[in-house]
């Protein structure tokens, strides 16, 4: 188990933290806030949103960089990647449509990243620049206590998760977070074709890359995965699901 992965999730929980640990990969940071609105009032911002897309591998936000917009993802993916105190930049998690991203840096005030976000393929976001976020959260108090809400559940997450990594094994662990993708990335599919590479995936389970090394080519050679340059493809979703009951 790769303790510096988990220490990397928990930094996404700092009072800053730009996206959230997930319970599946879709879930990212809940819109909670936004459900929270009047329909008067969600349609009041939606003139404020600036559109933005990316390509694969395009850098959305860079840690460190100064940025208090709060983000919401239309279509495609985004990875979060966090530096550890070695150097290294660590995926702890995927975003996909309808979650957004930066709306408790906007809380806290605290405009400096602690993630950089990257786009896996063709990506779109609307930005909300913070001032209007603030403005809203001024005249709807039930934005903050979304927010909350959302940040306990990723807390919840976190905490689960760390649990999973001390009682489950590396094989289970990779083929639940492989289904996960799955559904984020094809959803109701039988296949599917993840763009994340083994040390993005590695960084998703919290373990080491030759470990998940060793587990991935165990789903290999039962002909369930395929693994090719920066493409993980799940063959056969239903099999996989059989796998690791």
């Amino acid at each position: 188990m790769a303790w510096p992965c988990m220490g990397a999730m928990l930094d996404l929980l700092r009072p800053a933290a730009d996206s959230a640990t997930m319970s599946t990969p879709e879930s990212g940071a809940s819109m909670l806030w936004l459900e929270a609105l009047s329909d008067e009032e969600r349609a009041r911002i939606e003139l404020s949103f600036l559109k933005r897309s990316f390509k694969r591998g395009e850098t959305v936000l860079l840690q460190g960089e100064p940025s208090a917009n709060v983000y919401v993802i239309d279509g495609g993916h985004a990875a979060v990647k966090v530096a550890t105190p070695h150097g290294e930049s660590i995926t702890v998690t995927v975003l996909s449509p309808g979650t957004s991203f930066g709306e408790i840096a906007a809380l806290t005030g605290d405009e400096v990243r602690t993630a950089t976000i990257v786009a896996l393929d063709a990506l779109a976001v609307r930005v909300l620049p913070h001032k209007v976020f603030d403005d809203v959260r001024r005249r709807n108090p039930a934005v903050d206590t979304a927010i909350a809400q959302s940040l306990a559940g990723r807390l919840q997450d976190l905490s689960d998760r760390m649990a999973e990594a001390t009682f489950e094994t590396v094989q289970r662990r990779c083929g639940l977070r492989l289904l996960e993708l799955a559904e984020a990335f094809a959803p109701g599919a039988s296949s599917a074709s993840l763009p994340l590479t083994q040390d993005d995936l590695a960084g998703i389970i919290g373990a080491t890359r030759p470990t998940v090394n060793q587990a991935l080519g165990a789903l290999v050679a039962a002909h369930l995965v395929v693994v090719s340059r920066g493409v993980i493809t799940i063959a056969d979703i239903p099999a996989l699901k059989r796998h690791i009951r």
